[in-house]
């Protein structure tokens, strides 16, 4: 059979109204319009769909029958389309993901590469910036969502989602003797030249408390805000450092070793953030849920 999705309508529009006028009002066409879509559509059929006279159009037992059908499937047809429409929508737009420098170079970019082959049309924008500066921005409507370590900084404004522990390391010269222990303890370090991440950091506070509550006294020799130049500094010589495992070097690094300290195995706990008060919707939605997934 050869029939438009118009003249489906057309049907509808009729049985329900009982008028070609009214159908045409409501589908915006003209009268003649209308019937011609029902007369081909009966002459495709084979068979009448409507008794007519001067004043009244009433459907036949073949045209009732039909038309409740057809307004059935035509009902889903809007619905599956109104369903494909608002998932296209939930996949288009831009985010934007404050977060501090170590969920820049490690946790952020594999979830980035998931993002950008599933969701194509949402367009992510990245800030790197300390963890309280992360809270701010959030909260204060600059960024979506927000990637940071738990720390000194107050979350409790902020909805948080836990993305995984972030266990601190030793990053030591490949030729330092601590280099050679499998699993160093937070004691090995005492009396040590540190290389220390500074206190905007909100890793050095945790640090500090877990090498106050061991007893290990070393000897700050530079403060650093980046990772990066703490690690320049312990390959030139300068001490050693412990960074948390996102921060520090990979296996692949020759001049230097990374080690996770022991007794006791210390973290940061790494959290999602975002504004309280309305669920994550659209894209936003869908970046959060990649970033919980992998982060977990």
């Amino acid at each position: 059979m050869n029939f438009t999705l118009r003249q489906l309508q057309v049907l509808t529009a009729v049985a329900r109204h009982g008028s070609f006028t009214r159908a045409a009002q409501d589908l915006g066409m003209t009268q003649s319009a209308v019937s011609t879509s029902v007369r081909h559509l009966e002459a495709e059929l084979g068979l009448p769909l409507f008794d007519r006279d001067t004043r009244n159009v009433r459907a036949t037992e073949t045209g009732r029958d039909l038309a409740a059908r057809v307004g059935g499937l035509l009902d889903d047809l809007d619905n599956v389309l109104e369903n494909a429409r608002s998932t296209a929508l939930r996949r288009r737009g831009r985010v934007r993901i404050a977060a501090v420098p170590t969920a820049v170079t490690r946790l952020l970019p594999p979830c980035c590469a998931e993002c950008r082959g599933r969701y194509p049309e949402i367009d992510l924008r990245i800030a790197e910036m300390a963890a309280e500066d992360v809270a701010a921005v959030v909260l204060g409507g600059h960024a979506d969502l927000g990637v940071l370590n738990e720390g000194p900084q107050d979350l409790a404004p902020l909805t948080a989602t836990p993305l995984g522990n972030d266990i601190f390391c030793l990053v030591c010269p490949q030729g330092h003797p601590l280099a050679r222990k499998r699993t160093p303890t937070w004691r090995d370090l005492d009396g040590q030249d540190m290389v220390m991440l500074d206190a905007r950091t909100g890793s050095r506070a945790l640090i500090d408390g877990v090498l106050r509550d061991q007893g290990v006294r070393v000897r700050p020799v530079q403060e650093m805000s980046r990772p990066e130049a703490v690690c320049a500094l312990v390959a030139a010589g300068m001490g050693i450092a412990v960074l948390p495992e996102l921060a520090a070097p990979t296996a692949a690094d020759r001049v230097l070793v990374t080690r996770r300290l022991s007794e006791p195995e210390a973290f940061r706990r790494m959290v999602l953030v975002h504004t309280p008060g309305r669920p994550l919707e659209g894209p936003v939605a869908l970046v959060a849920e990649v970033l919980a997934r992998r982060g977990a």
